[in-house]
């Protein structure tokens, strides 16, 4: 989920720390073990240069032309295109036709739709680890004004305190989603965590449940799945549609980990809260996960929502390896009001 890159720059510290002193000594041997693999090299490379000399004679050159043309011609009968529809090369699998019965997902509750998800929200939260300010998360939803039941999500993490220091984050994500269900129809990353700099686009295609995944400037990477799917960003903002009443488990599919999961969200009880929106009775509400995602974790985060009719996250609970992270709301902006900041860290950005 969005909290992966402050838990990632939070392990990479406690991480630093243990393992300094023994790069020292792998450095070291792995120089050694590079000297020797490069003289090896030099002289296998001279023996198979000579073979591969002695085997290019003309009729293998045919055959080697025939099969490379028989490939070439035969992946446009197998697959549809070679670029996909942003003019990006992709590495495609043939399409086929899945057999296998699938949960389509949990609708939602038309009325919570128009309070819950109807778009025009600002929410801001601080990230806690350990009692430590690690850093803050700002999630928008905004209604596409020239499209029908379109939206779009746009959530950016930032580090603060000693994180910032030691392993800067600014990433910045955006999520399309349209139609009754809020499936995602664009995803856009833009990552910026320690010296690594990267641009992630994935597309859905809900229709022929297809997903196509680029990073950078590499090709795309193509996954047929069994039936239409959220992203880790969207199905966040659905769960606060579902309505949680009656014994039938909430599902809601989820692509990650270059799969498709059905999760389970489940109600673990009611409690009653209070923070920047006041006293509030809440529900607590647990996803089941069934995939590690974009960060390591222990166990299944909390959410508390609201239990009124916005449904608004006041808090978020995920254990990773090494103690927990804690997302606490500090300010909200949307059709439920306006609560201002309180109690905010010097060192956070505005």
């Amino acid at each position: 989920m969005w909290l992966a890159c402050l838990g990632n720059g939070v392990m990479l510290i406690v991480y630093h720390i243990l393992v300094r002193q023994k790069q020292k000594k792998m450095r070291m041997n792995i120089v050694q073990f590079c000297w020797r693999c490069r003289a090896t090299f030099l002289g296998e490379a001279f023996d198979l240069r000579m073979a591969i000399k002695n085997i290019c004679n003309l009729r293998a050159g045919i055959f080697l032309f025939l099969m490379s043309g028989c490939l070439f011609f035969s992946s446009f009968s197998w697959s549809e295109e070679l670029f996909d529809a942003d003019g990006f090369l992709v590495l495609r699998a043939p399409s086929f036709h899945t057999t296998e019965m699938v949960h389509p997902g949990t609708l939602p509750e038309e009325a919570l739709l128009q309070t819950a998800y109807a778009g025009g929200e600002t929410l801001r939260y601080t990230v806690s680890w350990l009692g430590i300010t690690a850093g803050e998360l700002v999630m928008q939803v905004s209604k596409i004004a020239d499209r029908h039941e379109a939206f779009a999500i746009d959530v950016t993490a930032r580090s603060a305190g000693l994180l910032a220091v030691f392993y800067p984050v600014e990433d910045h994500f955006r999520t399309m989603v349209q139609g009754r269900m809020r499936l995602p129809s664009r995803h856009e990353m833009q990552q910026m965590e320690g010296r690594r700099i990267n641009s992630k686009l994935t597309l859905y295609d809900q229709e022929k449940f297809r997903i196509s995944h680029r990073k950078n400037d590499e090709p795309a990477d193509i996954y047929q799945l069994a039936g239409p799917v959220q992203n880790e960003f969207s199905s966040f903002f659905f769960m606060r549609a579902l309505s949680f009443a009656g014994e039938s488990p909430m599902v809601v599919p989820t692509f990650a980990d270059k799969k498709r999961h059905e999760v389970v969200v489940t109600m673990e009880g009611k409690e009653e809260q209070e923070g920047v929106l006041g006293k509030k009775n809440t529900i607590k509400v647990q996803p089941h996960l069934k995939f590690k995602g974009l960060y390591e974790k222990i166990g299944d985060p909390l959410i508390w929502l609201t239990d009124d009719a916005w449904r608004i996250p006041t808090k978020i609970k995920a254990k990773i390896v090494i103690g927990s992270l804690t997302a606490e709301l500090v300010e909200y902006t949307g059709p439920a009001g306006k609560f201002p900041l309180t109690d905010t860290p010097k060192e956070l950005p505005r």
